[in-house]
Formats: C-alpha cells, sequence, structure tokens
C-alpha cells in the first residue's frame, strides 16, 4: 500500500509500504479522507519533535476493512471516524475522565502512524461509526468540530449573549456555527485575511472586523454599547490577539484561549490589570475530549453534521491526493495562497453525493 512518510521537515515521500495486518484489539481503516491540521502546519514550519519517518495525519475518517482477534463490534464495511488521541488510562486525569489531560498519551500522526496513508490499523476504542449521511471528509472534519466544541461548552455561552470569536480558520468558523446553535445574540469575527473575513457571515458570524484595517476597540465598544463582549474566544494563536482578547471583554465577562502560542506572550499593563480590575474568567481548552471517551464533543459534534447543522463542505478550499502530499504542504507552510481546509485522499476520488 502507500504511504506518505515523512523524512524530513515539510519533507514527504510517497513509498510503498506492507499493508498492516491488525493485532488482536486494533482495526484495519481503509482511509478515505484525511485533513491537514494547522498545528501539522506549525509543526512543519517550527519543530518536528517525533520520531521520523512518520505517516501524520490525525484527523480521517474511512471505512473497516478487518479486525483483530479480540475486537468486540462488528465493524467490518462500517463508516468511521478515529479519534486520534491514545490516553494511557491509568494517570490521576485519566482516572477522573479529563482524557485531554493525560500524563502519558500517544497520539496518532506524530507517536504513530496517521491518515496519510492507504490503510491504518487504529485501536477499537478509537473508532466511531459513523452514518451515511456524513461524508467522508465531513467525518474527518469531526476532530476539528469537537475542538470548537469543547472550548465552546466551557465557556457556557448564555442566549442573547454577545461573543467575539479570534480567527476564522476552521476552527474559529466551527467555532462560531456552534455558538450560533446555543442562541446567543451576536458573532464579531475578527481576522486580518480579506477573503476569510469576506465568506465569515454565511457560516453565522453577524459582524466582521479587519482588525488591520479598523480599531479593533472601537468597533468592539460600538456593537456592544460600550460594554464590550460579554465571551471571546481566540482561535488565532497569535500573541496579538491573545492580548486582544484581554482588552475587548466586558467587566465579568469571559475568556477561552483555544490557538495554540508558538511564541511569548508578553502583556502590556492595561491588558493583564483588566484581568482583575473587571474580574475576568479565563480558561484554556486543550483538544476535545472527555468521559465517557471520546466525550460528549464528538457525539454532539457528528450528530450536528448528519442533521445539517453544519456546513463543513463550502470549509474546504483545497483538495489533493495522496501523491500530490508535499504540493498540498507547500499551500500552507509557505502560504502560497489563501486557504482554508484542505484535504487530502488516499485513494483515487469519486465524488460524493451532497
Amino acid at each position: 500500500m502507500k504511504a506518505a512518510l515523512l523524512k524530513g521537515l515539510n519533507q514527504f515521500e510517497i513509498e510503498v509500504i506492507e499493508k498492516p495486518i491488525p493485532k488482536e484489539h486494533e482495526v484495519l481503516v481503509k482511509v478515505k479522507a484525511a485533513g491537514i491540521c494547522g498545528s501539522d502546519i506549525h509543526k512543519m514550519q517550527n519543530e518536528w519533535k517525533y520520531k521520523m519517518p512518520m505517516v501524520m495525519g490525525h484527523e480521517f475518517s474511512g471505512v473497516v476493512e478487518s479486525i483483530g482477534s479480540n475486537v468486540k463490534r462488528t465493524l467490518i464495511g462500517d463508516r468511521v471516524v478515529v479519534a486520534p488521541l491514545i490516553p494511557c488510562h491509568e494517570c490521576v486525569y485519566c482516572e477522573s475522565g479529563k482524557y485531554q489531560l493525560c500524563e502519558d498519551y500517544t497520539m496518532i500522526g506524530s507517536h504513530r502512524y496517521g491518515g496519510f496513508e492507504e490503510n491504518g490499523p487504529d485501536p477499537e476504542e478509537k473508532v466511531s461509526k459513523i452514518g451515511k449521511r456524513i461524508f467522508f471528509e465531513g467525518g474527518a472534519k469531526i476532530e476539528t468540530l469537537a475542538v470548537g466544541v469543547h472550548g465552546g461548552m466551557g465557556l457556557d455561552p448564555k442566549i442573547g449573549d454577545t461573543v467575539a470569536v479570534f480567527g476564522l480558520g476552521t476552527i474559529g468558523i466551527l467555532t462560531a456555527q456552534w455558538l450560533r446553535l446555543t442562541g446567543v445574540k451576536k458573532i464579531i469575527g475578527i481576522d486580518i485575511d480579506s477573503n476569510k473575513i469576506s465568506e465569515a457571515k454565511k457560516y453565522g458570524v453577524t459582524d466582521t472586523i479587519n482588525s488591520l484595517e479598523e480599531s479593533l476597540e472601537k468597533r468592539i465598544f460600538e456593537l456592544t454599547d460600550n460594554l464590550g463582549v460579554d465571551i471571546a474566544i481566540e482561535c488565532a494563536g497569535s500573541k496579538i490577539t491573545e492580548e486582544q482578547c484581554l482588552l475587548i471583554t466586558k467587566k465579568g465577562g469571559k475568556i477561552g484561549y483555544q490557538g495554540i502560542a508558538y511564541s511569548d506572550v508578553l502583556l502590556r499593563q492595561r491588558a493583564f490589570e483588566n484581568i482583575f480590575r473587571r474580574e475576568y474568567t479565563i480558561n484554556g481548552f486543550w483538544n476535545s475530549y472527555s468521559a465517557p471517551f471520546p466525550g460528549k464533543e464528538w457525539i454532539h459534534s457528528a450528530k450536528f453534521i448528519e442533521q445539517g447543522k453544519i456546513n463543513l463542505r463550502d470549509l474546504i478550499s483545497h483538495r489533493y491526493h495522496l501523491g500530490e502530499i508535499q504540493k498540498a504542504f507547500n499551500l500552507t507552510v509557505n502560504r502560497e495562497d489563501s486557504y482554508n481546509k484542505v484535504m487530502i485522499f488516499p485513494e483515487e476520488r469519486k465524488e460524493e453525493k451532497k
């Protein structure tokens, strides 16, 4: 079978490797669609901390082709999504159901081969069935939507709230779509990419701000009767937006950080003082899991997609065959063009019915 092996920083080679046989508690998944995550891009821009060669890809869906001898469920032929986190189930956090905080986890696509290959063996407990109404690209995006839902649920938005979403990439837009379902009054989308801003309103964003072209604080206070937003959610992973959250949230408001910081975040005095003067509640949100594994975030995300409440198809801006993976990563790593979600297809793709 074919696999895209990472041999160096942003250096992929397509090789024919032996098709794996699932171990006793594993299932062999024929990968139908796999997404490039923002964290994959940052790893290729900065540092790869794991062994090589490696098959990346932790957002993927497919069909179960065979099962190990001790797999309990009847899965052969089922359409599935794979949850990439493999917790240890032994540390204090796993025992309390906080799998995302596991102290000795393994991640598919980093520690073991992921979705950028034709077939992959995955532990049975990581595999969840998806309905026929969920197209494979949508199945591959359940993990990303679950990340947004994990943070959104943790901030507990109320009907009538005004929420600012920093970063209108895939996670930001999916977060906005989930917020729309909760009954919030306004969803203010903030970005510096004019293409993403122009597309945002069709996903439920009510107001947009290009923070390069106008004063963010002035515009926010115009939209909120000089109060600020009830909730700010940071999805961009920028040291600038990570501070801006502290400047535009109302007194007693809530701030959630989902974007990964890739450089030191230095706060000006005014931003820091707002934390206690305005009595903010600040939370960080890591990954997308809860008990029972993989958690309510995954269950609700799959249901939302199956019910047609989340628009995923329009978020996919580029599609590549596995043999074009280097081209796909060059696009994202070097920012050769504006993009949103980039999908990889390990086999020749037939257009799925909408």
